[in-house]
C-alpha cells in the first residue's frame, strides 16, 4: 500500500445529518416490478452437511450440534441416538471419519465431532430405558442375532425401536462382543459399555450368555424366528507363516487382551515383541506396558503404512512402547520349548501392492536376533465359518446381497464377518441396515426402492430416523425449503464469515497415573471447551437465519417468515443477481434458471 493512503485517516460519520449530499427518491417505487429482468432466480434449499454423509452411521451431525448450540441437549442426545445407540461408546473409540469430511477442516481444523459426541453422551440426561414412544406397534416377530458386538447390539436396538422381540446368543460369559474383549479399559472404560447394554436388557432384548450357536445351541433351533442376523465377528487370527509360531509364549494379540479384559489369567512376558501395525497391535503393547513388560513393536512396512490411528501409535511410543519399522519377522527361536527370542530381517520399500501401500522387499544379509519372552501377532484377523451354517464364503467373507440377506433363507449378516471396513461405527451402521432390511421382508417393501428414499450423500450412509418417518410411522413432514441430496461442497462455503479457531484438544492424565493401571486416558472436553468448539461448526447446507442475504438484497425483496423459522423471497422484485446466493456463507441457497424465460 503506498504512504499516501496509509495517511488517510478515515471519515466518520456521527448521524445523517453528516451525510453527503446524494441522490434519492420520495415516492414508492413498488410500481416498478424489476423481478421481470430476471433470467436467474434464487431459492432456499437444504442440502446434506458433509459430516452427515462421511458418518458411516448417517448421524445428523450437524442436527445435533445445532441443538447443542441452542442448550437442547436431551434433543440431541435423542436425534443422535435416532442413528446411533452408543454415542458414549464411539465418542471415545469412532476413528470419527466425519472430522474428515468436514469443511472446517479445509479451512483451519476440523471441528471436534468425536470428541463433542463424547461431551454429549456424558452430559446429557441418560434415560434408563428405549421410551415407549419411541417404540413402533408390535410386529409379534422374534428376532435372534448371534453375536452382542456393536453390529449385533445395534441391529438389537433398532429392530426393538421397530417393534420386534430381539434374542442375542452371546458365546462368551459377557457381552459386547470386541467392544468388552478386544478394547481396553483405558480406552473403553467398561462402567460405560455396561451401561448402553443396560438399556437394551431393560427395554427388554434377551441376552442369553455362555451360549455358543452351533455348538451351545443349535442353527435349526433357530428356525422359528422371523429373521436370524449373524454378527458373529472375527476372532480367529492370523498365521505369522514362520517357524515356531506354535510355540509356548506366542499368543495372538486380540487373544492377549480377551484375557486381560476378561480377567482372565495370563502370564506376561518381561519382554515382549508385538508384530503387526494395527490398533490391536498398539493395544496389545499399551496393556503390556502396563504389565510391567518392556515391549517392541515390529512392523514390516514404514510408520506412514500402518492402520493404527496416529493417535493410537502416539500414545504407544509416548508410553514407552519401542517401534521397529521395515522389520520383518523371519522365525520365532525357543529354548526348551518356549519363546526366547525372534529372528528379524530389515527392509526396504518397493512399489505398492493390491493395498495401495508400498509392499516391503528384504534385505539380503541384515537378518537380527532380539531377545524376547513374549511375541504379541497382531497382524489381523479372519472369520472362523466352523462357526456359521452353511454360508456362501467369498474372499474371506459372508457373502450378503444389498440388503445383507445371505445365501441361507431368512438369514441375514452383518459386522466384521462381511465386506466392509473393521470399525466399530461401520459394524453398528451395519446392525442398522439390517434392522431396515428385516423390516422391509416383514413390511413386504422393495429395499432397494427404500433405500433410496432414505440415503444420506454419496457415501452410502442411510437414515433410520427417514425410514420410520417415512415407513414405519408415517409422520415425515418435508421441509418449508427445497430439500437436495447432495452434499456440500466445503469449496461453496463462505469463509469470510468465519474467523479462523483451532479446534479443542482434550486433556489426558499424566503418563505415570496411564502406567499405573488402566484408568481411562483422555479427560474428556471441558464446558468450555465444548462450547467453543460447537460455536466452530458451519452448519453446512442448513440456514441459521444470519441474515445475510436480506441485509445484502439491493431490491428489498427478501423479508422474515412472520410465524416460522426462514425467509420469503418476493419475486416480483428479486431481479435475480444472486448477491444473496454469494452471500450465505454456508451454501443453504441456490440458483437456477427462471422458468417463464
Amino acid at each position: 500500500m503506498s504512504k499516501k493512503f496509509e495517511d488517510k485517516k478515515p471519515v466518520v460519520i456521527k448521524n445523517f445529518k453528516e451525510m453527503p449530499p446524494m441522490s434519492m427518491s420520495l415516492s414508492t417505487m413498488r410500481w416498478n416490478f424489476t423481478g421481470s429482468w430476471r433470467y436467474l432466480k434464487p431459492y432456499y434449499v437444504q442440502k446434506v452437511s458433509p459430516c452427515h454423509a462421511g458418518c458411516p452411521g448417517g448421524q445428523n451431525v450437524e442436527g445435533w450440534i445445532r441443538l447443542m448450540e441452542e442448550g437442547h441437549y436431551d434433543k440431541a442426545i435423542r436425534l443422535l441416538k435416532e442413528e446411533n445407540p452408543f454415542p458414549a461408546i464411539t465418542g471415545r473409540v469412532c476413528f470419527h471419519p466425519c472430522e474428515l469430511k468436514c469443511s472446517r477442516a479445509y479451512y483451519d481444523t476440523a471441528v471436534s465431532i468425536n470428541n463433542l459426541e463424547r461431551f454429549l453422551s456424558d452430559h446429557a440426561s441418560s434415560d434408563s430405558k428405549i421410551k415407549k414412544d419411541e417404540i413402533a406397534e408390535p410386529t409379534k416377530n422374534r428376532v435372534a442375532i448371534v453375536g452382542s458386538g456393536p453390529a449385533g447390539l445395534s441391529c438389537a436396538y433398532h429392530l426393538l425401536r421397530l417393534g420386534y422381540e430381539v434374542e442375542i446368543f452371546e458365546a462368551e460369559k459377557a457381552a459386547g462382543g470386541v467392544l468388552r474383549i478386544g478394547i481396553p479399559e483405558y480406552r473403553l472404560p467398561k462402567d460405560v459399555l455396561d451401561q448402553e447394554i443396560k438399556i437394551l436388557t431393560l427395554s427388554g432384548v434377551k441376552i442369553h450368555l455362555n451360549k455358543r450357536v452351533g455348538k451351545d445351541v443349535s442353527y435349526d433351533s433357530l428356525k422359528g424366528y422371523f429373521a436370524v442376523f449373524l454378527a458373529t465377528g472375527v476372532h480367529k487370527s492370523k498365521k505369522i507363516g514362520v517357524p515356531g509360531e506354535d510355540s509356548k509364549g506366542v499368543m495372538s494379540g486380540l487373544e492377549y487382551l480377551k484375557k486381560v479384559n476378561l480377567k482372565e489369567k495370563v502370564e506376561t512376558g518381561k519382554k515382549v515383541v508385538v508384530i503387526g501395525g494395527g490398533n490391536t497391535a498398539m493395544d496389545s503393547a499399551r496393556v503390556a506396558i502396563r504389565n510391567g513388560a518392556e515391549v517392541i513393536i515390529l512392523y514390516r512396512r514404514s510408520r506412514a503404512e500402518m492402520p493404527a490411528w496416529g493417535e493410537e501409535i502416539e500414545e504407544a511410543l509416548a508410553e514407552g512402547a519401542l517401534l521397529k519399522e521395515l522389520s520383518i519377522p523371519k522365525k520365532i527361536i525357543t529354548k526348551d520349548g518356549k519363546v526366547s527370542g525372534i529372528l528379524v530381517q530389515k527392509a526396504k520399500l518397493g512399489e505398492p501392492d493390491a493395498s495401495g501401500r508400498r509392499r516391503p522387499e528384504p534385505i539380503e544379509g541384515s537378518e537380527y536376533e532380539i531377545e524376547c519372552d513374549m511375541i504379541l501377532s497382531a497382524i489381523g484377523e479372519e472369520i472362523d465359518d466352523s462357526a456359521l451354517p452353511e454360508l456362501k464364503i467369498t474372499k474371506g467373507n459372508v457373502f450378503t446381497e444389498k440388503d445383507l440377506s445371505t445365501s441361507m433363507k431368512n438369514y441375514f449378516a452383518g459386522g466384521d464377518i462381511v465386506d466392509q471396513p473393521h470399525t466399530v461405527i461401520d459394524a453398528i451402521a451395519s446392525g442398522k441396515r439390517a434392522a431396515i432390511a428385516i423390516d422391509c421382508r416383514f413390511r413386504k417393501l422393495d429395499f432397494s426402492e427404500v433405500i433410496k428414499e432414505i440415503s444420506i450423500g454419496e457415501w452410502g450412509s442411510v437414515s433410520m430416523q427417514l425410514y420410520r418417518e417415512k415407513f414405519v410411522f408415517k409422520t415425515y413432514e418435508a421441509p418449508s425449503v427445497r430439500l437436495e441430496t447432495q452434499t456440500v461442497d466445503p469449496k461453496s462455503i463462505n469463509t469470510a464469515y468465519f474467523l479462523p479457531t483451532s479446534r479443542s484438544v482434550m486433556e489426558k492424565i499424566p503418563l505415570e497415573e496411564r502406567l499405573a493401571g488402566f484408568k481411562e486416558v483422555n479427560k474428556g472436553l471441558s464446558q468450555q471447551q465444548a462450547m467453543h468448539d460447537i460455536s466452530r461448526c458451519f452448519h453446512c447446507g442448513r440456514c441459521t437465519m444470519c441474515d445475510n442475504c436480506y441485509i445484502f438484497c439491493p431490491d428489498n425483496a427478501i423479508s422474515h417468515k412472520k410465524t416460522e423459522f426462514g425467509y420469503t423471497i418476493d419475486y416480483d422484485y428479486c431481479k435475480g443477481c444472486g448477491i444473496c446466493v454469494t452471500e450465505c456463507p454456508r451454501n443453504a441457497m441456490g440458483m437456477e434458471k427462471e422458468s417463464k424465460i
